[in-house]
C-alpha cells in the first residue's frame, strides 16, 4: 500500500480510487469493466434519446439530465485514467509536505492542520452516507412505478430492453455495478479537489506565517529566511499548476453542464405533479448546486488567501534589509499580485461571482424554454 493512501487528510477518497482501479495498474481489470458499462449505458440513453424526442416533454427533460450525468461521469472517468501517474505524483507530494508541516514546531499550522482533517473525514463519513443513499434510492426508484423501467433509460437497436432476461441483467448492473462504481467516482472525485484547495489554503498561511517571523538583526540571516520563503512560494504556485492541470478540464465540463442540468430540472419540475419525479428532481437540484456552489467557495478563498502573501512580505523588516534583500521583497509583491486563481478550463475563473454568473444564465435558460413550452 502506498503511503498518499494512508494520509488522514484525505480520508478513504484516495483509497476508494485505488479500490476500484482508477489509479492503480493492479486494479485495470475493474477500471475496464466500470468503462465498459459506463460506455454502454451512455450509448443505451442516447439512442433512448433520439427515439423519444418528440415524445412527453417532461419525461425527455429527465432523460437528458441522467444522460448528462452519464457523460461527466465519463469525462471524469478518462480524466482519471489518462492522468492517473500525475494523480498519483500529485498525492505523494500532498502526503511529503503533510509530513513536514506536522513535524513543525509551529503549533498554530499544526493545529490548523488537524482541524482540517478533522473536517475531511467528517466529508468523507457524510460521501458514504449519500453513496449509501444513491444506491437504496437506485434500487427502489424504478420499483416505485408500475411498468418495468431503470434507473437509467435506455434503448436498444435489436433487443428491448423491458423483456426479460434483458430487463433482470440491466436491472442488476445498474444497482450493483454502475451506481456504486459511478458514486465511487464522482464523490471522492469532488472531495479530493475540495480537499486539495483546503490544503492549498494552509500552505498559503504557513508561508504567511513564516514571511511575519522573519525578524533577525542580521541582513544576511534576514537574506536567507526570505529566499527560502521565495522558495516556499514557487513550491505552493507549483502545487496549484499541478492541482489546475489535473482538474481544468473537469472543471469546464462542470459548468458547461450544470448550467444545462440545473436548466433542465427547473423546467422538468414545472411540467410534472408525480410526487417521486419532484422528489427526484429536487434532490438532483440540490445536490448538484451544493458541489458547484462549495468547489468555487473553496477556490475562491485560496485566491484571496494568496494575495495575503503580499501583505505578508511587506509586513517584513525588509528596510533594515541590504539592497537584494528589497529587490526579493519586490518581487515576490508583485508576483502577489497575481492570484493563485483555478480556472475552468483556463476559460473561467473559479469565484463565487461565476458560480453567480452561472445560476443567472441557466435561469433565463428556463425562462426562455418555458415561454416556448406555454406557447
Amino acid at each position: 500500500m502506498t503511503n498518499y493512501e494512508n494520509l488522514p487528510l484525505y480520508a478513504e477518497n484516495v483509497k476508494v480510487f485505488v479500490k476500484v482501479g482508477f489509479i492503480d495498474s493492479n486494479g485495470l481489470v475493474k477500471g475496464l469493466l466500470f468503462c465498459l458499462m459506463l460506455i454502454t449505458t451512455y450509448v443505451g440513453a442516447i439512442i433512448n434519446l433520439c427515439k423519444t424526442w418528440n415524445e412527453d416533454i417532461g419525461e425527455t427533460t429527465m432523460n437528458f439530465h441522467c444522460f448528462l450525468l452519464v457523460t461527466h461521469c465519463l469525462i471524469r472517468f478518462c480524466i482519471v485514467v489518462k492522468k492517473k501517474n500525475k494523480f498519483e505524483r500529485f498525492f505523494q507530494c500532498v502526503e511529503q509536505w503533510h509530513r513536514e508541516i506536522e513535524r513543525n514546531d509551529d503549533p498554530q499550522m499544526v493545529g490548523i492542520l488537524k482541524e482540517i482533517t478533522k473536517r475531511t473525514q467528517l466529508w468523507s463519513k457524510m460521501t458514504i452516507y449519500v453513496a449509501a443513499g444513491g444506491t437504496f434510492a437506485a434500487i427502489f426508484y424504478p420499483l416505485s412505478f408500475d411498468g418495468r423501467r431503470h434507473m437509467i433509460t435506455m434503448q436498444f437497436p435489436h433487443f428491448d430492453v423491458l423483456q426479460t432476461p434483458f430487463y433482470e441483467i440491466f436491472f442488476l448492473l445498474q444497482v450493483t455495478w454502475l451506481t456504486p462504481a459511478t458514486l465511487a467516482l464522482s464523490l471522492p472525485f469532488t472531495n479530493i479537489f475540495l480537499i486539495s484547495l483546503m490544503f492549498g489554503e494552509l500552505v498559503l498561511k504557513d508561508l504567511c506565517v513564516k514571511l511575519r517571523n522573519i525578524r533577525s538583526e542580521n541582513e544576511e540571516t534576514m537574506l536567507q529566511e526570505f529566499k527560502k520563503c521565495i522558495a516556499y512560494h514557487q513550491k505552493i504556485i507549483a502545487l496549484c499548476d499541478d492541482l489546475q492541470d489535473l482538474l481544468s478540464m473537469d472543471g469546464f465540463f462542470h459548468v458547461a453542464l450544470f448550467g444545462m442540468m440545473l436548466c433542465m430540472l427547473l423546467f422538468f419540475l414545472s411540467m410534472i405533479h408525480d410526487l417521486r419525479l419532484i422528489l427526484a428532481a429536487l434532490s438532483f437540484v440540490s445536490f448538484t448546486t451544493y458541489i458547484i456552489s462549495i468547489t468555487y467557495y473553496y477556490a475562491n478563498k485560496l485566491a484571496t488567501e494568496s494575495l495575503e502573501v503580499a501583505n505578508a512580505a511587506y509586513d517584513t523588516p525588509w528596510y533594515r534589509g541590504n539592497l537584494e534583500m528589497r529587490k526579493c521583497v519586490i518581487t515576490m509583491i508583485a508576483r502577489c499580485q497575481k492570484p493563485l486563481q483555478m480556472t475552468a478550463g483556463g476559460i473561467y475563473p473559479m469565484t463565487m461571482e461565476t458560480f453567480q454568473a452561472i445560476l443567472r444564465v441557466s435561469y433565463s435558460y428556463f425562462s426562455l424554454l418555458q415561454g416556448l413550452n406555454q406557447q
